[in-house]
């Protein structure tokens, strides 16, 4: 999936005019922030993705990135398999409903972390989408402990504003519900400025997050981080 949604939303618009059903695309950032929370601990993420569009509207493919995700034991690969259709609903209007599975490779943690994802999203036109994700097994490890298998869940606005000569504003905010993990929620919020110029996309990017994250995941928590992402589409 768009790993963040608002990626998404910029690749949406810059391969509007891609050719074909198949797509692939290559991107590097400074940090892969996920949900507020980084996956490789301020250090730099590289980036590789690939799908199938149908025409009539379902779709399936893979996207992958080094991370370092929380206790910090090693490095290791994130790798998401996802399907799912997209449906039109009018001219502006669309729908989608997603699942994905994903899995952690060479995971040097003792626990096993893979898990899977259910969402719906609604968008209007590639400017504004609204996301609310299930994801019935979720595992995490924090300051809090460890807990193995247990419902989580999200609600995520993402959004651009477009400029002049491909810029555009970016924005996004996410809930997220830990409480049957952890008996907290906590919120998260991005801003920035995107370039998009044919198949390449620029975005240079602002987290704010609740202090609940850094209680349970400590420097892990992207707060008042930076990130330059690049994300070339063929």
């Amino acid at each position: 999936m768009e790993r963040p949604l608002l990626m998404g939303l910029l690749l949406l618009s810059a391969s509007a005019r891609a050719d074909g059903l198949w797509n692939a695309s290559l991107g590097a950032s400074t940090d892969y922030v996920l949900r507020g929370i980084s996956q490789t601990y301020d250090s730099p993420a590289l980036q590789l993705g690939g799908n199938y569009q149908n025409p009539v509207g379902w779709f399936i493919g893979a996207w992958g990135s080094n991370v370092n995700p929380y206790p910090h034991t090693g490095s290791s690969a994130e790798l998401d398999l996802y399907a799912g259709a997209t449906h039109s609903l009018g001219d502006e209007f669309s729908g989608r409903v997603a699942y994905t599975h994903y899995i952690y490779l060479d995971d040097p943690r003792r626990a096993h972390y893979d898990y899977d994802e259910i969402s719906l999203t609604a968008s209007y036109l590639d400017r504004l989408s609204a996301t609310v994700s299930f994801e019935p097994d979720y595992s995490s490890y924090s300051t809090a402990g460890f807990s193995r298998d247990r419902a989580a869940g999200a609600i995520e606005i993402t959004g651009r504003y477009p400029l002049l000569r491909g810029f555009s504003l970016t924005g996004g905010a996410g809930y997220y519900d830990l409480q049957h993990l952890f008996s907290v929620s906590y919120w998260a919020a991005n801003g920035g400025l995107a370039y998009v110029h044919e198949r390449l996309t620029l975005e240079l990017d602002r987290f704010i997050v609740a202090d609940t994250a850094r209680r349970l995941y400590g420097e892990q928590s992207a707060n008042a981080t930076w990130t330059l992402s690049a994300v070339l589409r063929f």
